[in-house]
Parts: C-alpha cells; structure tokens; sequence
C-alpha cells in the first residue's frame, strides 16, 4: 500500500445509524490494516424534568459515566467484529461536532473518521447543519459516510470517484491511492454537468482531465462523461448501475455563508446515497488563472 492507515475514529451517538456505521467501521479496518479504533462519542449536559422546582441540569459526571457506560457495550460489540486483533480504545468528550475534533485527531494520530448520517428530515435538514454536514466541510482527515441502509460483509465490486471537473490539484492522491490500495477492484470516474454548464472544452477544464487521467494511470480506471441537471441522481445512478461499493468525492472547503447558501452537491450525495461515501479533503492550492 501507498502508507499504511494506522487509526479509525468512529463517531456514535448510540443511535441505529451509527451502530451501522461502528459496523461497517469494523468490517473495513483489516483491509485499511487499521491497528486502533477510537469509538468517540461528544455529550452535553441536559435539562432534566419540566416544572421548575424539580428541573435540573444533569451533571456532566452523570452523563460521562452514561456514556462511557454505553461506550463499553459498543467496545465489546465492535472488539468481536474484528476477533480482537484491533486494540479499542473509548472516548467520551462534553463537546459538539465538529468543536476541536481536527486538534483531537492530530494528537491521537487519527487517519480516518468514521460516521453514520445524521438528521431526520431530508436535505431540508441537511443544509440546517447536521452533524454529518459540518464534518464533511470541517475534517482534515477522510470521512467514510456510511448510511443505515449499508450491507456489511459482502466483497467490493467497484468503486466511484465523482469529479466536478474545476481543479484535479485539489486531490489527496496520498490518501486516496490508500483507498484504492486497499479494495483493488475496478475503479471508474464519472462527472455530471448540467447542460447549461457544459465547461469541458475551456482550457482549465482541459488541465484538469489530464491531470485526472494521471492521477487514475496506475489504476486503469475507465472515465464517464455525463450531461444531466440532476447531478445527485445521476451519480447515484451511475454507481447503482456499475454495483459499486463506495463513492469517493473530494467536497470543496466554503465559507461560512456560502454553505447556507448554496447546494453542496457532495452533502447532498452523501445524506441521499445508500452506498458508502468516503470524503476526502481538498488540498489547498492555488486556483489557475
């Protein structure tokens, strides 16, 4: 492999969600060679009761021995997953997503996050901020986004790396040739344009394929370009059709404003795929003139 992963941060909140995602967490550490996972759950003190007299604010002692409590549960269940040949560690932090988590990682050396998909009501909820939403924008590490829906066990067929076309330096080849390491399995790059937006023949646009094919060489991966308005659905289509396993996408860093409003069309990817999605983030370069 292009380096060796070494940690896996899987975040829960005990849900259904994420118990999918401490699953699917554990099924793919021995082909990333993953030696420790950090199971990490951030907690805040909450109002107990309704009539004032009786009302309290829970201490946060009582919440970290809860939560360290159903931690333990989820370290048994995640430790037998992977035949206790991955060392487990536990993490309970009174915080919010995504607060210091980047600092947090630096120190425990993290290479990978691992998350469900939180929020209830569609993308209307998404783009009010879920918890998934503000980490796919935040992590400086990849992020594997794994839905509720996601089989566990079954063997990789393909995998999809979706591209906007806009600037290929923006790629963490050093992390994604450990992806594609990892699962050698064919790997195919699509891109979506909306038809009114068709940009492929300006000279940037032209920089950047070629920079793709470079990048994809040493992996034989097949290119795909596609015209359609619906660009969410036609990835999903496309990975649909060619059975692929997971969805890789490098999601552009915006700026507070912007990500209210405007669509992030990789969030959207992620909270409406059924497929697993890694979210690898963008180097930061210089955008050609």
């Amino acid at each position: 492999m292009n380096g060796i992963m070494k940690t896996m941060l899987i975040f829960t909140d005990f849900s259904e969600n994420a118990f999918r995602a401490a699953e699917y967490g554990a099924f793919v550490a021995g082909s990333l060679q993953i030696e420790r996972i950090i199971l990490y759950s951030a907690y805040q003190a909450l109002l107990v009761g309704t009539d004032l007299p009786n009302s309290y604010i829970k201490n946060s002692q009582e919440i970290y021995l809860e939560t360290m409590e159903n931690l333990g549960l989820l370290h048994d269940r995640v430790k037998t997953m992977t035949d206790g040949k991955i060392k487990v560690d536990m993490v309970a932090e009174e915080t919010t997503l995504p607060g210091t988590i980047n600092n947090f990682m630096k120190t425990e050396g993290v290479d990978i996050a691992v998350m469900g998909v939180s929020g209830k009501a569609g993308i209307e909820k998404l783009l009010l901020g879920s918890t998934t939403s503000k980490m796919i924008e935040a992590s400086d590490v990849p992020v594997l986004i794994v839905p509720k829906e996601t089989p566990i066990g079954h063997k990789f067929n393909s995998i999809i790396f979706t591209t906007d076309l806009k600037d290929a330096t923006v790629v963490p080849v050093h992390q994604l040739y450990k992806f594609l390491d990892a699962f050698p399995v064919p790997v195919r790059v699509v891109n979506v344009e909306s038809p009114a937006k068709d940009s492929r023949f300006d000279i940037n646009t032209k920089e950047a394929i070629t920079d793709l094919h470079k990048i994809f060489a040493k992996y034989n991966a097949a290119f795909d370009y596609l015209d359609d308005r619906d660009i969410v659905d036609t990835v999903l289509d496309y990975a649909d059709r060619y059975e692929a396993s997971m969805i890789i996408m490098v999601p552009k860093k915006q700026g507070f404003f912007a990500s209210i409003f405007n669509k992030s069309i990789s969030k959207k990817l992620a909270y409406h795929s059924n497929i697993p999605m890694l979210s690898l983030p963008p180097l930061m370069t210089e955008k050609r003139e």
